[in-house]
C-alpha cells in the first residue's frame, strides 16, 4: 500500500470512530436523561413515606455522596460546565485528569444519587462534561490544539443533545468554549453535534425540552417591551446577588469556606438540613432541577407561587455548598419561570406563558453571560419562534444588568481547575 492510499486510510478510521463517539455521546445523554428523571421519582415516592425524616435523609445522603467524590471519584467534583470552559488554558495531562473515562460512570453516579435526595442541581453539566470525556479518548494521540478542538465539539454536543438543542450546542462552542480564533468548527466536527442531537431526538422523540407553548399565547403588542426590559433588569440583579452568594460561600477566601474545608462532611451535612428545611417550607417545589413544574407551567397545567424563585435559588445555593456534583444550568431555567411569574403578580399585562419565557432567558443569560446561547436555546427547548424579538431584548439587558456585578458564575469557577 502506497504512502498515499495509507493515509487516506488513517483518515477515514478516524472519521468512523468520530462518528462512532458521537453517537455513543447522544446515547449516553439518553441513559442520563432517564436515570436522573428516575431517581426523581424515587426521591418522591421516599418524600412520602419519610415525612418529616427528610430533614436527617436529606443530610446522611449528601454526606454519602461527598464521601464517594473524595475517596473514589474525584473527577466527579463541580458541574462540568467550568471544566470544560477551562479546555484551552489546560495543560495535556490536567485533560487526561480531568476528561477521564471515569468521570462518564462517576458523573451520572453521583448527580443520580444527588437527585434521589432531592438535591437542586442539573445533570446538563455534567453531559457537557461526558461529551468532552469522549472525545478525549479520540484526540489523544493528536497535537495539543486540534485535540482541544475535539473536547470543546464533545462538549457542545453534550449540551447539545441534553437539551435537543443542536443549534444551541453550536452557539454554546462559539460563545462560551472558544475564547480565540486559532480555534475553528468546520462542517464535520458541527455534524457531530448533530449527530449526538440526532440519537437523543430517535429514542426519545422529536420533543421540546419543556413542551410546546402555544402559539397563541406568543402573540404580543408593544408593551411586552416593556415587560422585556423590567424582566431583564430583574434577572440581572437576582443573577448577579446569586453569583456574589457563590462566591462569598464556595470560592472566596474567608471564614466560611476555610471551616468548608476543613470539616467538608459537617458543612454538607449542615448544608443538607437546610435543603430539606427549604423543601419543607416550599411544600416540595425547590426539590429536584425544576424540569416538571417548568414544562406544566409553560403548558398552563400549574402557577408557579411568588415564591418559587426564592425558594429555587435557596436550594441551589445550599445544595452546591454541600459540595455535592452538579451545575445550575437547567435550574436557572427554572428559576427564571419564577423570576418572570414574580415580576406577572406586580405588572399583569399579559398571558403568564410570556413572562415564564422571559424570566427563562433573562436568567440564563445572566447566569452564563451568554445571550446568544440561552435565545437560543429557550426558543429551542419551548417551540417559541415567533417570541424571539422580546426574549433577544430581554437577554440582552439581563447580561448588561448582570456584567455590573462583575464576571459570571462559571468565570469564578474555573480558576481552580487551571
Amino acid at each position: 500500500m502506497n504512502y498515499k492510499h495509507f493515509n487516506k486510510l488513517i483518515y477515514f478510521k478516524f472519521n468512523c470512530k468520530f462518528i462512532l463517539l458521537a453517537i455513543l455521546i447522544g446515547l449516553t445523554s439518553v441513559f442520563f436523561v432517564k436515570a436522573v428523571d428516575f431517581a426523581f421519582k424515587i426521591f418522591l415516592y421516599l418524600k412520602l413515606i419519610l415525612g418529616l425524616w427528610i430533614i436527617l435523609y436529606i443530610p446522611c445522603m449528601m454526606v454519602f455522596i461527598l464521601f464517594l467524590l473524595k475517596k473514589y471519584f474525584p473527577e466527579a467534583e463541580g458541574s462540568g460546565i467550568p471544566q470544560s470552559l477551562a479546555i484551552n488554558s489546560l495543560s495535556s495531562n490536567a485533560l487526561n485528569k480531568i476528561f477521564t473515562l471515569r468521570a462518564i460512570f462517576s458523573k451520572i453516579l453521583l448527580i443520580f444519587l444527588g437527585t434521589i435526595c432531592g438535591g437542586t442541581l442539573g445533570r446538563e453539566g455534567g453531559t457537557v462534561q461526558i461529551g468532552a470525556v469522549y472525545m478525549n479518548q479520540l484526540g489523544k494521540n493528536l497535537n495539543l490544539k486540534r485535540r482541544k478542538m475535539l473536547l470543546i465539539v464533545g462538549a457542545a454536543a453534550g449540551i447539545a443533545s441534553a437539551f435537543n438543542t443542536p443549534i444551541g450546542g453550536i452557539m454554546f462552542a462559539y460563545e462560551e468554549l472558544i475564547k480565540s480564533n486559532k480555534y475553528q468548527i468546520g462542517l464535520f466536527k458541527t455534524a457531530a453535534i448533530a449527530i449526538s442531537g440526532i440519537i437523543a431526538v430517535s429514542i426519545l422523540g422529536n420533543y421540546s425540552y419543556f413542551g410546546r407553548v402555544e402559539r397563541d399565547l406568543l402573540f404580543y403588542n408593544n408593551y411586552i417591551f416593556i415587560i422585556s426590559i423590567i424582566i431583564g433588569i430583574f434577572s440581572g440583579i437576582i443573577s448577579g446577588i446569586f453569583t456574589k452568594l457563590v462566591k462569598l460561600l464556595i470560592l472566596d477566601k474567608n471564614f466560611l469556606t476555610q471551616w468548608r474545608e476543613k470539616h467538608f462532611y459537617k458543612n454538607a451535612f449542615f448544608c443538607g438540613i437546610i435543603v430539606a428545611l427549604i423543601g419543607i417550607a416550599s411544600n416540595g417545589l425547590s426539590y429536584g432541577n425544576g424540569y416538571n413544574e417548568s414544562k406544566m407551567a409553560l403548558s398552563g397545567e400549574l402557577i408557579l407561587p411568588t415564591s418559587y424563585a426564592f425558594y429555587k435559588l435557596l436550594g441551589a445555593l445550599f445544595t452546591t455548598s454541600s459540595g455535592i456534583p452538579g451545575g445550575y444550568f437547567a435550574t436557572s431555567l427554572a428559576i427564571g419561570n419564577g423570576v418572570g411569574g414574580l415580576v406577572h403578580q406586580f405588572l399583569n399585562f399579559g398571558n403568564l406563558q410570556q413572562y415564564y419565557l422571559l424570566g427563562m432567558v433573562g436568567f440564563l443569560a445572566a447566569l452564563t453571560r451568554a445571550p446568544a446561547t440561552a435565545i437560543i436555546m429557550v426558543i429551542q427547548v419551548s417551540s417559541s419562534q415567533i417570541f424571539t424579538l422580546p426574549l433577544i431584548v430581554t437577554a440582552l439587558i439581563a447580561t448588561l444588568i448582570a456584567n455590573l456585578f462583575g464576571k459570571n458564575i462559571y468565570q469564578y469557577q474555573v480558576k481552580k481547575y487551571i
